[in-house]
């Protein structure tokens, strides 16, 4: 029996059809941990952390991705209870890993990135959250970040004959034209605009008052996404450096978006990532793009990962075939 599990392997966040979660983690030999995660693999143990890791174009150059996947696949398969139950307890679970890059990086990395898994032929064994999971990866297909995102807005997209797609990561914006839904490879882009080079900016301006603590990017988050209990347990102060921070982040991302050649005041813009999610509001408050459209879904791009290969292999094939 063979399942399929889409992954978004993002720098800030890892995304699978179902769950979302930070891209680090940490050893720990005294972990379980109190109401986290935890998995055991090959003798060590290992929890997620939300902190800011560096960019790693090349996913493939260490374990970080790997046991990152193997969280992943930990919380897919809780998804997949009852087909899992069916199994022998001696009967690995087949894995056809679908996977994704940024379209810039995608033909330098593609093939490394699904050697990267399918060079682990054998039987792999973890533990994830105390439940064992014996697992074979039986094949790994990278499709192109962002470009699979669009797909699943493809009903509001397909009468336009140029749309701007603007991916806006943790590190990163990814910036893509489809010219009659086709990359336009020579407006493909990526700028370091994403939400931690704002939260940086954000704790610049901090330090430059003589604050000695940085604001946490959770606080951050939660200012931006304007949660009642964050806008009334924090100073004016503090509310008014990450909001006008913000304001002016997104207003300069937009104009070196602009001045790369996307024509945001008369073609179809589409938004999508985290990013985009938590900074929908300033985004239309610039409003330098004309006709916005959002893909509010954390899970888009896994779901264009899954979307595309059905495609790829007949229609009648589901997300999780025998």
């Amino acid at each position: 029996m063979k399942i399929t599990i889409p992954i978004d392997h993002g720098n800030r966040l890892i995304k699978t059809l179902h769950h979302s979660f930070p891209s680090a983690f940490m050893e720990n030999a005294y972990l379980p941990s109190i109401g986290g995660d935890v998995l055991k693999y090959n003798g060590k143990a290992y929890t997620l952390v939300n902190e800011r890791l560096p960019v790693q174009n090349d996913k493939s150059e260490d374990e970080r991705y790997f046991i990152l996947t193997l969280f992943a696949l930990g919380k897919e398969l809780r998804e997949e209870s009852d087909m899992v139950r069916k199994l022998t307890p001696s009967e690995p679970i087949k894995v056809e890993l679908l996977i994704g890059l940024p379209l810039q990086h995608f033909m330098a990395y593609k093939k490394k990135f699904e050697g990267y898994f399918l060079e682990r032929t054998g039987v792999i064994k973890y533990e994830f959250n105390g439940k064992p999971y014996s697992i074979q990866l039986i094949g790994a297909t990278a499709f192109p970040q962002a470009y699979a995102a669009a797909i699943t807005a493809y009903d509001r997209l397909k009468d336009s004959r140029v749309v701007n797609i603007i991916d806006l990561g943790g590190f990163t914006v990814d910036c893509l034209q489809l010219n009659q839904f086709n990359p336009n490879m020579a407006l493909c882009t990526s700028l370091y605009w994403g939400v931690n080079t704002l939260c940086q900016g954000i704790n610049e301006r901090v330090r430059g008052t003589g604050a000695s603590m940085d604001i946490s990017d959770d606080v951050i988050e939660r200012i931006l996404r304007k949660e009642p209990d964050a806008l009334s347990e924090y100073s004016q102060a503090r509310i008014e450096t990450v909001t006008s921070t913000a304001v002016s982040h997104v207003n300069r991302m937009l104009a070196e978006i602009s001045q790369k050649g996307f024509d945001l005041a008369e073609d179809k813009t589409v938004f999508m990532g985290g990013g985009s999610i938590l900074l929908k509001e300033y985004i239309l408050k610039a409003n330098k793009a004309k006709k916005p459209i959002f893909i509010d879904d954390i899970h888009a791009n896994a779901k264009g990962f899954q979307l595309i290969y059905d495609m790829q292999n007949g229609a009648g094939k589901k997300n999780h075939g025998a």
